[in-house]
């Protein structure tokens, strides 16, 4: 999958060894991104409403678990190939589906089409949206959404943190766009790193799943351990509550 997204553009990591259990236990490294409010970094430490519940999952897996927060494009890349390696949160795509072995859902988001507070265009429908230069992070899951509504007038960006500065580019500059697609939790904070105002909500694009992805290289009995773990979270409550808690302190 998959939204601050304000992706690092640094490829050095964060890294952090947490819950050990056993020094024998499996261990597992967890990739994710600047995506707030799901996954991100505060105070040099992963956090978010993904990362708490991924966490409690370790927990209850009794695995070894090291986040690394990298830039989507190589965490993306590294989970497909890496032994013991996931990857989150991720959107769970038709053409992601054989890539990665898949726990979750852990979280919902949702994807908006972001506009200037002077947007005067009329979106109604998806269609509506195709006439419109829309901005996009680079291999992410939500311009693979828009390709498949047919929205092909995509103009892409390493991070996401580039993007809302093209808003406000004049007409006749080729990297202007109309319209950027972000999710609906998360833009604002982007904005605010890109050190832009006057934005505002034009249109949903849809609502999307969101999961870990581990590598077909992981150990099996980890794997299993980690999916069982997450499918008791949703049982006895523990995931609801996780995701409760989460909003409260870190949805703006």
């Amino acid at each position: 999958m998959e939204m601050f997204k304000s992706r690092l553009a640094s490829l050095s990591a964060i890294a952090l060894i947490v819950s050990a259990g056993a020094a024998q236990a499996q261990s597992i490294t967890f990739l994710t991104e600047q995506n707030p409010p799901f996954n991100f970094a505060q105070g040099g430490k992963p956090a978010g409403i993904s990362t708490d519940i991924v966490a409690e999952m370790i927990k209850r897996a009794g695995v070894a678990g090291r986040y690394e927060i990298q830039p989507w494009d190589g965490a993306y890349r590294r989970a497909q190939t890496d032994k013991d390696t996931c990857l989150y949160s991720t959107a769970r795509l038709e053409n992601r589906e054989n890539l990665f072995r898949w726990i979750g859902p852990i979280a919902v988001n949702k994807w908006v089409l972001v506009g200037k507070s002077d947007f005067s265009g009329s979106i109604k429908s998806d269609a509506d949206a195709r006439k419109y230069r829309i901005g996009a992070v680079r291999t992410d899951a939500k311009a693979e959404l828009l390709r498949s509504k047919a929205i092909t007038n995509i103009f892409e960006s390493e991070t996401e943190v580039q993007i809302p500065p093209k808003l406000f580019l004049k007409k006749e500059d080729p990297a202007r766009i109309d319209l950027w697609v972000s999710g609906l939790y998360t833009y604002k904070t982007v904005a605010e790193k890109a050190k832009v105002t006057g934005i505002k909500t034009v249109h949903v694009v849809g609502e999307q799943e969101l999961f870990v992805a581990c590598s077909p290289r992981t150990s099996d009995g980890a794997f299993k351990k980690l999916a069982a773990a997450f499918q008791a979270m949703r049982k006895d409550g523990a995931w609801a509550k996780l995701v409760a808690e989460g909003e409260k302190r870190f949805v703006k």
